[in-house]
Parts: C-alpha cells; structure tokens; sequence
C-alpha cells in the first residue's frame, strides 16, 4: 500500500488541487466576458487539469505495487475517476460554493480533458516501449543478437 501510495502521490497532489481550485468561491476569480461559455478561456484550464490528472493517474497505476486489479485496466479506472471527479466537483460548485454554478461546458472540457491525457499517456507509452526496443540498455542483451557480439 506504502508503494502504491509513494507511486501516485503526483496524482494525489494533483486531484487535492483539483478540489481545492473547484472549492474557491467565484469572488477569487476575474471575471470572464459570457458572450460564449463554451470557448471561454476558463475551458483550457479545465481541459489541461484533467489531462495531466488522467495522465498521472495512469502511469501511477501502471507502476510496480499497484494492486492487480487496478494494474490490468489503469486507463478505463483513471477515466473513470477522473470523470467522476470533473462531475462531482461540478455539482459541488452548483450546490455549496458561493458565487459559482455547476457548467455542463466545463464537465465536457473535464471530460475532453480526461480523454486526452489518457490518449497521451498510451502514446508516450507506445513511443518509450519502441525506443527501449531500439536502444536496449547497456548490460541488456539484445535479443536478436548473442552476447558475445
């Protein structure tokens, strides 16, 4: 549990800032034009915390001491709680925070957010796997070629 927790304390970090940003009264914060709520700069912000939230959910979750059931679908568990999260702090701004409502337009960047980084993750995945592949490191044996040279 100990590893477990050392090898996600970035995610951890990172959700705790997600509601404590979610929890600060609207006063705190500029006030933004409402021409457009959907392509408000706020949207970014939303779409970038998610993204990095859902990417180091994952590679937490693909680390060493991670229990079995949450190493063989890390991408379906981070969405899922990252999603989770993007709605329910969403309701909770709605609900209880002072100045602030629930956006269905931030719970889609929330979302969109929470995709992207996932997708990220699997291709900078993809991209080290191949390189370690190409590169073995030194010590390593290649497979395709005897020790001995």
């Amino acid at each position: 549990m100990i590893t477990f927790l050392r090898n996600n304390s970035l995610s951890i970090l990172w959700g705790a800032l997600i509601i404590l940003l979610t929890a600060l009264p609207g006063s705190v914060f500029p006030a933004l034009p409402s021409y457009m709520d959907l392509f408000q700069p706020d949207k970014l912000v939303h779409l970038f915390i998610f993204l990095v939230f859902v990417f180091l959910l994952v590679r937490g979750f693909r680390m060493e001491g991670t229990p079995a059931r949450i190493r063989r679908n890390p991408v379906t568990i981070a969405l899922t709680l990252a999603i989770t999260i993007g709605g329910a702090t969403e309701i909770m701004q709605g609900l209880i925070i002072p100045m602030r409502y629930a956006s269905p337009y931030d719970f889609l960047a929330n979302v969109a957010g929470s995709i992207l980084g996932a997708y990220l993750f699997l291709m900078w995945e993809k991209r080290n796997r191949k390189s370690e592949l190409e590169n073995p490191k030194q010590g390593e044996s290649d497979p395709g070629h005897s020790p001995s040279g």
